[in-house]
């Protein structure tokens, strides 16, 4: 990658870019709970479907995936922000899930999972839909 003569905090004040290839290692998630079960929200933009992974084992959710980064075409970078490379997030649901009717989708940058309440069970691997966010 070709740097600019001039440091990025002259362009657009503050600090300079984060390295192009920090992990993201959390993706940042919205949990809504009600009677039937859990609705998990995973903000992963510009993330590749196939390359993420959900696992349920006991109450215990996680998610693995990897995001490319950026494809700068023919230009500069002048900042770098998004974080591309592995992530993982692991999360403990408060009573056991049914993950043989946990469902996800992926669209828009957003992953949901509806994940049902259920006592007992074990756990499986969640397939991931492409479609409409929030469908």
């Amino acid at each position: 990658m070709r740097k600019h003569e001039k440091p990025v905090a002259f362009f657009f004040g503050g600090e300079t870019s984060l390295p192009p290839d920090r992990p993201l290692l959390a993706p940042p998630v919205d949990v809504v709970e009600d009677a039937h079960g859990w609705r998990l929200v995973f903000e992963i933009p510009g993330a590749d479907p196939d390359q993420i992974a959900v696992d349920v084992q006991g109450r215990t959710l996680t998610l693995r995936g990897f995001r490319r980064a950026t494809d700068r075409a023919d230009g500069l970078f002048l900042r770098v922000e998004r974080a591309a490379g592995a992530f993982e997030r692991t999360l403990e649901l408060p009573e056991d899930p049914d993950p043989e009717r946990t469902r996800a989708t992926y669209a828009d940058g957003l992953l949901v999972l509806e994940v049902p309440k259920k006592a007992g069970g074990k756990g499986r691997s969640i397939p991931i839909v492409k479609g409409k966010a929030g469908a």
